[in-house]
C-alpha cells in the first residue's frame, strides 16, 4: 500500500508501510507537511518514509550503522553534506528516506497513552530534522 500525496509547488511525501501495519497516512503526511513547512519548504522537499517491522530495521542498522540493533527511526540523507542538495529534474529538494519501526512505535504510544499514529508522525517529523542536519544535541 502505497500513498503519495503530490501537488505542483508542493512538497511531495511518500509513505509506504507493510501491509500488516495500519498507519493513518493522511495525517502522518499533513504532520510531516507542516514541519516541512514550518522550517521554509513547503513547497519543495522530498521525503520518502517506510513503517516496518523489527526484523527490516535491524537488517538495515547492520547493513548501514554496523550494529544490529532496535531503532524506532532511521534517516538516510540523499546528500551526506545536507547543505549542497542535487539539483533533480523536477525541482524538488530531495532529503532522503526515513524508517520507522512500528512495533515500537506501538510500544511508545502504549507507554505515553498516545495514538500510535501520532507516534509515528512524531517519529517522522523527527526524521526529517535529522535529514535536515538537526540532531539530539540540538533538538
Amino acid at each position: 500500500r502505497l500513498m503519495e500525496l503530490w501537488l505542483p509547488n508542493m512538497s511531495e511525501i511518500t509513505l509506504n508501510c507493510q501491509s500488516r501495519y495500519p498507519v493513518g497516512r493522511k495525517f502522518v503526511i499533513s504532520e510531516i507537511t507542516k514541519l516541512l513547512a514550518d522550517k521554509g519548504l513547503n513547497d519543495n522537499a522530498a521525503v520518502a518514509v517506510y513503517v516496518c517491522g523489527r526484523r527490516k530495521v535491524r537488517e538495515l542498522s547492520r547493513r548501514y550503522l554496523k550494529a544490529a540493533e532496535d531503532h524506532e527511526v532511521l534517516s538516510f540523507p540523499y546528500n551526506e553534506s545536507k547543505k549542497d542538495f542535487v539539483d533533480y529534474p523536477d525541482g524538488l529538494l530531495h532529503l532522503g528516506d526515513i524508517i520507522i519501526c512500528y512495533p515500537l512505535a506501538q510500544q511508545i504510544a502504549m507507554e505515553d497513552n498516545k495514538m500510535t499514529d501520532q507516534v509515528i508522525a512524531e517519529l517522522a517529523c523527527h526524521g526529517v530534522l535529522h535529514l535536515l542536519g538537526e540532531h539530539h544535541d540540538v533538538l
